[in-house]
């Protein structure tokens, strides 16, 4: 897991890092204030962000916070030393993972990060929960590389897969990478057509093959696709079968 750090007090980053390290993770970029913050999440993506709310700078841990989400949505917890509820309010409107006030045990550190992670990967494993199946879902949408915007019909893509911090979207012919969660890729996908068969996996129903209820395996192009076992029912009595 990648870390980025935003502290202003050089001893309490200091003592960040080592918890970091000790802990097995990997401290990607360490900032003292908001503007070098965003150069290094924009270019290093980190997984998790700690975030001090008092920095250096014009601008506060809680404006930072603002404009890393309107970027990527990425896992933010508050470190800081204000335990007043006009500033936990302020901060609790940029949807953080977690408030930590200083001092605190690396142990309570270690639960924040494990809960913080545990709560994204969730999102990504509930991705169709909150959908509704009479919304009309658009027939194509744009994929940027580098400086190009190149258009993919929904109807060709057989289906997605979750890649580290990446989302893997396959059709016949090619293979596209995206950086978003499964939940906000779902949101743009008929949930009439396509289907959730793992918690790191969507496909178009209408491109299966077949079903091997025995391995928990799809097959789709000739690629074999994990069927996990939660969602094999919900699956089955979606089809059309004889």
């Amino acid at each position: 897991m990648n870390v980025l750090i935003v502290e202003d007090e050089p001893n309490y980053s200091d003592t960040l890092e080592m918890f970091i390290d000790e802990l097995g993770y990997q401290v990607i970029g360490v900032a003292q204030e908001g503007k070098t913050a965003l150069n290094l999440f924009k270019t290093s993506k980190p997984d998790i962000v700690l975030m001090d709310i008092n920095l250096n700078g014009e601008m506060t841990g809680i404006d930072v916070a603002k404009e890393f989400q309107s970027i990527q949505h990425t896992p933010i917890i508050f470190i800081t030393s204000f335990d007043d509820k006009e500033t936990f309010d302020r901060a609790k409107a940029t949807g953080p993972y977690g408030y930590l006030i200083k001092p605190f045990a690396p142990d309570t550190l270690e639960r924040s990060m494990e809960l913080a992670l545990q709560r994204a990967h969730s999102d990504d494993a509930k991705a169709f929960e909150q959908s509704q199946s009479g919304v009309l879902a658009k027939n194509a949408f744009f994929v940027k590389e580098r400086n190009r915007l190149v258009k993919v019909e929904i109807n060709e893509i057989l289906w997605v897969e979750v890649e580290d911090k990446y989302i893997n979207l396959f059709t016949e012919n090619r293979k596209y990478t995206l950086r978003q969660s499964l939940k906000d890729l779902a949101e743009k996908l008929d949930p009439t057509k396509f289907v959730q068969t793992h918690r790191s996996y969507i496909v178009n129903a209408s491109k299966i093959q077949d079903i091997d209820l025995h391995l928990f395996v799809i097959r789709i192009n000739e690629t074999e696709i994990p069927l996990g076992k939660s969602y094999k029912d919900e699956l089955v009595q979606r089809l059309q079968m004889l």
